[in-house]
């Protein structure tokens, strides 16, 4: 296995546009406890997601010229809805690896919260960073 390292996001803002995701609220099947197992509970979704220029970009005002947003929003969808996942931690990495094999991303920060796990807080999640396995731009398919 190849390591690199990974980029920092202050280093991608001359080459990069970030697409954030902001509170994206959906129903899901998670949760390691049995009462948990009993019906669906609500998450929230947050994410930014560093896209190469060139994959972000269009001289021509033309949707197929940059990376649609539609694909990251139905990452998060799709894998909400699937069957029961026991661990926040699952959830997020495959929404993350999914997100880094778009084309032309650099860099995926993604999180996950449960609002509705503790009375006496707001919210419990997790956040990932990924980057895709080639450092290098992946051309839009």
């Amino acid at each position: 296995m190849t390591h690199f390292s990974m980029p920092q996001p202050e280093a991608l803002r001359a080459c990069c546009r970030k697409i954030f995701l902001r509170d994206l609220t959906l129903t899901c099947r998670i949760g390691a406890y049995p009462q948990e197992r009993l019906a669906p509970q609500r998450v929230v979704f947050n994410a930014d997601v560093w896209v190469y220029a060139t994959f972000s970009s269009s001289t021509r005002d033309a949707l197929q010229d940059t990376l649609n947003y539609d694909l990251i929003v139905d990452i998060f969808k799709e894998e909400a809805s699937g069957p029961h996942i026991a661990l926040q931690e699952t959830l997020i990495d495959r929404i993350a690896e999914r997100i880094t094999a778009l084309p032309g991303v650099a860099l995926v920060r993604a999180e996950v919260s449960k609002p509705d796990a503790y009375s006496d807080a707001g919210a419990i999640g997790i956040e990932v960073w990924r980057a895709p396995a080639s450092p290098s731009e992946r051309t839009i398919q």
